[in-house]
């Protein structure tokens, strides 16, 4: 060990046979590293020194690098734990680390990672309970929100209504593989792009490939080195916050330039309406013609601006439903006819049904409006020419049910939930230009009324959409 400690740069270290040969050490205060040798019969001796030492980064140099007593180093406070004797490569990777860094710099750098990346949800699924110990000691310290299950079905249990930062999942497991797990978390609405650590004794190639298909990000064998698995899902959870933030900065200012164009698209939709009605003097048909053109392309604007506001809005907690009693016949009876224009332009019929007794319901009259218009302007966009579109409304003991059927293009698609994502657009099938927002918005608002909203559709045949309002008075 003394040859190791001649090296160039390693002045910065010191070794121990044992801890208790530290008593004489002087300086230590100035070195960087501190590498012990033991038997791990002196772990509370360890632990003691570490306590009084924080700000020095202790190696335990072992014969029996077990999994127990890389938990028991963890816990005493050791940064790592080495093979005894210790190899040149090992001491030389730590200076090549370390030449260019002040210590107390290079704390702080490591303190501000933690400081990121704290409060994080992380699952830790592994059936085995010693894995579990070892990995909670090894993360406790950057103040993360540690879940942990042994059973991988609980897990996946959980997965469908809690969201996730990170899943840190063994392979090996009784009920339920980690690769099953994976793919369970890909399929679901919360966690599809959770990143997954596999952490596994499993270390061929092709077990290391099929990790990385399911979207693993990294995959580390056992037993592993604590202090490198610190460092990758430090390095992990950082780059995954710092993507987070950089998308919602994104999507602000998206709703900031929204927000500025509201105005003018208004204002431009008022003056072509003038010129429409020949407020300034007549105009003849190829005018109106065209004028119309450009006024159905603005009110797709507006649309689309209404849209792009409200789903910033509603992510953010900035919308409140304001219930009151209102007449849903009225209002759907208000909403049709707004339609009926751009229904006559392609020659389709709304027909309207009643077959229920119930109207005045509880309900955010604005919100359920807005659902409404956007279903039926997407019946009439999606509608073959020269048909009809069927607006029901009926009722049980729960609740008002709503529905809409048009014929024309339809959607296929494997998940008809998938067609409430944002974003989720079939423009190009239909060949028509849709963003994609107005489900997504649509059922945002009927689950903040309590009620459900599906959809059914059939290639070239039809498409229907179903929502539900509960009759129970719930504020």
């Amino acid at each position: 060990m003394k040859n190791l400690l001649s090296l160039p740069g390693a002045q910065d270290i010191v070794f121990v046979n044992n801890v208790k040969e530290l008593e004489n050490v002087k300086g230590l205060e100035d070195k960087r590293l501190c590498i012990i040798k033991t038997d791990f019969k002196d772990i509370n001796d360890i632990k003691n020194f570490c306590s009084v030492n924080s700000d020095l980064e202790v190696w335990l140099a072992t014969k029996d690098i077990s999994r127990q007593n890389v938990l028991n180093a963890n816990i005493c406070g050791a940064k790592n734990v080495i093979e005894y004797p210790v190899r040149k490569e090992i001491i030389n990777d730590f200076i090549k680390n370390n030449s260019f860094k002040e210590k107390n710099n290079n704390k702080h750098s490591v303190d501000n990672k933690y400081e990121n990346i704290k409060g994080l949800k992380v699952m830790i699924v592994d059936d085995n309970p010693f894995n579990t110990d070892l990995l909670k000691e090894m993360l406790k310290s950057f103040g993360l929100n540690l879940s942990v299950y042994l059973k991988p079905k609980e897990a996946a249990a959980v997965i469908e209504h809690e969201k996730f930062d990170l899943a840190l999942l063994d392979i090996m497991m009784p009920e339920m593989s980690g690769y099953e797990l994976a793919e369970i978390m890909q399929k679901s609405k919360l966690n599809h792009d959770t990143p997954i650590i596999f952490i596994s004794a499993l270390s061929d190639a092709e077990n290391k490939i099929k990790g990385f298909n399911l979207g693993s990000y990294i995959y580390i064998e056992k037993p592993f080195n604590v202090k490198v698995v610190k460092s990758q899902i430090c390095s992990l959870l950082n780059a995954c916050k710092e993507n987070s933030n950089r998308f919602k900065e994104s999507d602000t200012y998206l709703a900031m330039i929204t927000h500025d164009m509201k105005g003018p698209v208004q204002a431009e939709k008022s003056a072509l309406k003038m010129l429409l009605n020949n407020s300034f003097g007549d105009i003849n048909e190829n005018q109106k013609e065209i004028l119309q053109n450009v006024l159905n392309s603005t009110e797709y604007l507006e649309d689309l601006v209404v849209n792009i506001l409200n789903k910033y809005k509603y992510e953010n907690g900035k919308i409140k439903i304001n219930k009151q009693f209102n007449s849903f016949k009225k209002l759907v009876t208000g909403c049709c006819e707004q339609v009926k224009y751009s229904a006559s332009e392609r020659n389709i019929v709304i027909k309207i049904s009643y077959e229920t007794k119930i109207d005045t319901i509880y309900f955010d009259y604005n919100e359920i409006k807005r659902v409404i218009h956007n279903l039926l302007t997407n019946a009439i966009k999606y509608s073959f020419k020269n048909s009809e579109i069927v607006v029901n409304i009926s009722g049980n003991k729960k609740n008002l049910i709503f529905s809409i059927k048009n014929f024309g293009f339809g959607v296929k698609t494997q998940n008809s939930e998938d067609i409430f994502e944002k974003f989720v657009s079939y423009a190009k099938e239909t060949k028509s230009i849709n963003i994609g927002l107005g489900l997504y918005i649509s059922k945002q608002i009927i689950s903040a009324h309590n009620g459900t909203i599906k959809f059914e559709s059939i290639p070239d045949k039809f498409t229907k959409v179903i929502f539900t309002l509960p009759l129970k008075n719930d504020k």
